[in-house]
């Protein structure tokens, strides 16, 4: 690599340290990080350094490696989140300084006393990765005291969680319950890796803390019903249905004991038990979980909460699975409306309750209203995603289909050339999906009446596909065909 190779490589690689989080450690010795732990955390300065950061991370993502993106889109989500309800943010955040300030009086007087100051500084800035990075030394000075250690990693596995970091989460919390194997280490690390994809991980943790549970608090406690409700959802996410239903019921029988508390993870359990129950297609039971579902989210959350549209979203779909898409469509109109007014245009979840409006009216052959609504979630998948998530090129590819069959057909076009534009760019002009990505739009043009520009872009395709799959491919074969019928048999 020459000179000029050698100083690029070096500024992209700074700006993923930058990024990443560890400008941390440009930032002065201990007294200063002293000096910024001690200042009241208030939602004006929250907000602040989240945006601060935000912008920071908008800026250098473009000059990031592409292996870095993901993460630093991923951190992004994470900040948009808090800013989008900053009050719940700055509750989470003075209770997660609260428990590192107490990491403090453990080594008060001690060398990581200075790296838990830097942590909180960090922590301050909206630097999460700096903490992290900033409490891993701490543990490394604690490795010898298994419980000390756990409070330390368990701390980490927050700080990552919160920062939608999922796999690091996992191996923080898991670690923490190696370390010290109580019921709320246990707990961390059977969920966290869930969420991070890893059931087999979860799974192992499930006795375990089924028994922690047991033996630390009793049988029908709520910590029991918290331990049940969660290896339920593990048992359902590796496949056990049968399994998974019989915990689901013991927790929601705990929730309706005595030690229960009918809140909104009482409303979780039933929601997870009544998409059991679906998919077993016991529908007139599952709906009436669903429902009271709703009810109780309704009464804790209020009306307007995300967890609220999902309640509703899902009930409608078992309502248009029952034949009753009239008292479906008002519910799906609500959970979307809910996600816009709370998340905006430019969150995740609002782009899905826009798809399933989207996807509702058109299946029940309302084309122009499903037109709209899926130009709407299109506008919202953009903002939400962006080009460089992998996620945003098959999203554009689906808004294209959806809008050529409700009558958008221009919209869609370019929908098709973006998606031709971006594979070309990304996966390059050799990759199967390019060559799919052609055969698309040449689908669209025949339809158009426009053979003749349909032609070459079938013979791309044939040719791309054919030296990506072979020649004997089905897919190489079903192009062949669309060429012959473009060009008249």
């Amino acid at each position: 690599m020459g000179k000029a190779g050698t100083a690029a490589a070096g500024a992209a690689l700074a700006v993923v340290l930058a990024t990443g989080g560890y400008a941390w450690l440009a930032r002065g010795g201990s007294g200063q990080a002293e000096a910024q732990s001690g200042a009241a955390l208030t939602q004006e300065a929250l907000v602040a350094g989240r945006a601060a950061r935000l912008a920071a991370l908008d800026t250098a993502l473009d000059a990031a490696l592409p292996e870095a993106k993901p993460a630093i889109l991923q951190e992004m989500a994470s900040l948009r989140a808090d800013l989008a309800d900053p009050a719940a943010a700055l509750v989470a955040a003075q209770a997660l300084r609260g428990r590192i300030e107490a990491l403090g009086d453990l080594y008060r007087g001690t060398p990581a006393e200075a790296q838990i100051a830097t942590a909180l500084a960090a922590l301050a800035a909206g630097d999460g990765a700096g903490a992290e990075a900033a409490l891993a030394e701490v543990r490394i000075t604690a490795e010898s005291e298994a419980a000390r250690a756990a409070r330390v990693a368990y701390a980490a596995g927050e700080m990552a969680a919160a920062r939608g970091a999922a796999v690091e989460a996992a191996r923080a919390f898991v670690r923490a319950a190696a370390l010290d194997p109580t019921y709320g280490n246990l707990l961390a690390a059977e969920r966290a890796a869930r969420l991070a994809g890893d059931t087999a991980t979860a799974q192992a943790y499930a006795m375990p803390l089924l028994s922690a549970a047991v033996r630390q608090f009793g049988q029908g406690s709520a910590p029991h019903g918290e331990a049940l409700a969660n290896v339920g959802r593990t048992l359902l996410a590796a496949g056990h249905t049968a399994d998974a239903e019989k915990l689901l019921r013991e927790a929601v029988a705990v929730s309706r004991g005595p030690n229960g508390a009918r809140d909104a993870e009482y409303a979780a359990r039933l929601n997870t038990l009544g998409a059991v129950l679906r998919t077993a297609g016991r529908l007139a039971e599952a709906e009436a979980l669903y429902r009271e579902a709703v009810e109780v989210d309704r009464v804790v959350l209020g009306e307007r909460h995300p967890d609220v549209a999902l309640r509703l979203a899902n009930l409608a779909e078992l309502l248009v699975a029952t034949g009753r898409p009239a008292e479906a469509e008002p519910l799906l109109r609500q959970a979307a409306g809910i996600s816009l007014g709370l998340l905006g245009d430019a969150h995740p979840d609002t782009a899905a309750r826009l798809g399933a409006l989207a996807a509702f009216l058109e299946g029940q052959g309302q084309t122009q209203a499903a037109g709209a609504a899926w130009m709407d979630a299109l506008a919202v998948s953009r903002r939400a995603y962006g080009p460089a998530h992998p996620e945003y090129v098959p999203r554009l590819s689906l808004f294209a289909d959806r809008l050529r069959a409700t009558g958008k057909g221009a919209q869609a076009e370019a929908v098709y050339r973006e998606v031709i534009e971006a594979l070309a760019a990304g996966q390059g002009k050799t990759s199967a999906d390019y060559g799919r990505a052609l055969n698309n739009l040449g689908q669209y043009l025949v339809s158009a009446d426009r053979n003749p520009e349909a032609v070459p872009l079938y013979q791309e395709a044939v040719s791309v596909l054919t030296a990506a799959l072979g020649a004997g491919d089905a897919q190489v074969k079903t192009v062949e065909a669309n060429l012959a019928a473009a060009r008249g048999g």
